[in-house]
């Protein structure tokens, strides 16, 4: 049995996901988008191999139609806010993988079951719940236990409503605005890694996307 499958989504998911996916539609059509570097995602799924696509947990509304397109598997969790993320997913026309809350053998079990079925991955790197444009130690050392090479995002809009009061400040790019997306090249990872390797690891990816942002920026100026 497929992991996703195996839990019925609850109808307020379903409303929330096909609402959201009809409004963000409509909204998205009239931005004037630049995109960067995301030929190095085309290039590593047309080569089969395996990549995980980090973002800030803020940014992921804008995400589902600026890569819309790829064959990319989104991996969130089993609450209902993640299962709104993955109704959202699956009408974009990514995969989506629902993962257990506890990071423990249910969890790898789902992910390597999954793990043949798509090249390109994505998931936040602060989410669920932050702190935000934190990455979270754990997917790092996770991508280096499956052999993903990490590639990181940066995404920013001319004009756009900041969510300040939500913990991961949300960017939602008001209409006929520039929205612009930065695409790091594939970053290896080490194969093994004690803690305090990933830890470090973490800190340079962060660094990474602070400056995947802070490209984004210059391109809607």
């Amino acid at each position: 049995m497929n992991p996703r499958d195996s839990v019925p989504v609850p109808w307020r998911a379903s409303l929330l996901g096909a609402v959201g996916a009809f409004v963000l539609r409509l909204w998205c059509a009239s931005w004037r988008k630049r995109l960067v570097g995301v030929e190095h995602l085309d290039a590593c799924i047309a080569a089969g191999q395996h990549t995980l696509v980090l973002f800030w947990h803020g940014t992921y509304v804008p995400l589902f139609t600026l890569l819309r397109g790829r064959p990319a598997c989104i991996l969130t969790n089993r609450s209902l806010r993640g299962q709104v993320i993955a109704q959202l997913s699956r009408r974009f026309g990514y995969a989506a993988l629902e993962l257990p809350d506890e990071q423990g053998r249910r969890f790898l079990a789902a992910l390597r079951q999954a793990l043949n079925e798509h090249t390109a991955w994505g998931t936040a790197a602060d989410g669920p719940l932050g702190p935000c444009h934190q990455v979270k130690q754990p997917l790092v050392s996770l991508a280096a236990h499956f052999g993903f090479s990490v590639q990181l995002v940066g995404v920013a809009a001319r004009h756009a409503w900041h969510l300040n009061r939500r913990w991961d400040r949300m960017l939602l790019p008001l209409p006929f605005t520039r929205v612009g997306l930065v695409l790091s090249e594939p970053i290896r990872l080490p194969s093994t890694m004690d803690k305090i390797t990933a830890a470090r690891q973490a800190k340079i990816l962060e660094n990474i996307m602070k400056q995947c942002t802070t490209a984004a920026q210059d391109l809607i100026r």
